[in-house]
């Protein structure tokens, strides 16, 4: 005989990121002895955003003039080019842009996502002085805070706390760019992208005696693009032993595979569960 659990969203335990469900057995108390559990399968809102005040959301820039400015970008899931593109939109709001002869936007600092070397690239080009713009053909917008008497690189670096060097994978604490000079950067480490790569179910109901820590219940990968439901069905049942014992309650807690608990947008997972009695041989 086997027992059924579903766990959804009225199972949510408030405050905990919505990543930590309890069930309440039926009648206050279950009574388990010599049994196993597994997860049959689980929808779950990949809502796991990359880029918050507790992964890290900015970047530090600066202009040829002026002091560092702390760019912080606002909670959400972003690529490369979407940081890119917040970068440009931050650009043009504060002038830090020239105009080339066919109308289009010239940013001197540019992120692109560098496949071939599994890597990220910064692209930081000199700002012109005015002679030389005039030869490119540039024009300022409205608001242009003037010309470098030297064609001058401004600055990017990524702060120690905070930044979002580990998703990007640039170094902290190195200011790329402020010369004289055009640079190329590739990020020294590997890019994160996200930090939720795979998810892993602990439970504290059950006791994994060989696995560490023991309360794991399984884990998957995800399989779907953010925004949509990732939906898990294994193959075979993983069953892992339940510590005998009387139970009111139990949770069930989502993990990213470093172990660090996940930070969920959306509570809407459905968990299905078994309990069986352990087979005899």
């Amino acid at each position: 005989m086997s027992f059924a659990l579903v766990l959804n969203q009225q199972n949510s335990v408030a405050n905990t990121n919505n990543s930590v469900y309890s069930y309440q057995f039926l009648g206050g108390n279950f009574t388990v002895k010599n049994s196993e559990m597994c997860l049959s399968q689980a929808t779950i809102p990949y809502s796991f955003f990359n880029v918050n005040n507790v992964y890290g959301n900015t970047i530090t820039f600066t202009w040829f003039t002026g002091s560092p400015i702390i760019i912080t970008l606002p909670t959400g899931f972003y690529s490369v080019s979407d940081i890119n593109q917040y970068l440009q939109n931050y650009f043009i709001l504060n002038n830090y842009y020239l105009i080339n002869n066919i109308g289009q936007n010239v940013y001197f600092v540019n992120l692109f996502s560098n496949a071939t070397y599994y890597a990220n690239q910064l692209i930081i080009q000199t700002i012109p002085t005015s002679a030389q713009a005039t030869s490119y053909g540039y024009t300022a917008p409205s608001g242009w805070g003037g010309y470098p008497s030297v064609a001058t690189a401004p600055t990017v670096s990524f702060a120690l706390s905070g930044s979002i060097s580990s998703l990007t994978g640039f170094t902290t604490g190195i200011n790329y760019g402020g010369g004289t000079s055009n640079v190329s950067q590739l990020s020294q480490n590997v890019p994160l992208g996200s930090f939720v790569n795979s998810i892993v179910v602990r439970s504290n109901l059950v006791r994994n005696y060989v696995g560490n820590p023991t309360d794991i219940l399984d884990s998957f990968p995800i399989n779907s693009t953010f925004g949509s439901n990732i939906n898990y069905m294994p193959t075979f049942q993983k069953w892992v032993d339940i510590s005998d014992g009387t139970y009111s309650s139990f949770t069930i807690s989502l993990f990213n595979e470093q172990l660090q608990p996940i930070v969920a947008q959306d509570n809407r997972s459905l968990l299905t569960l078994l309990i069986r009695k352990k087979l005899s041989f």
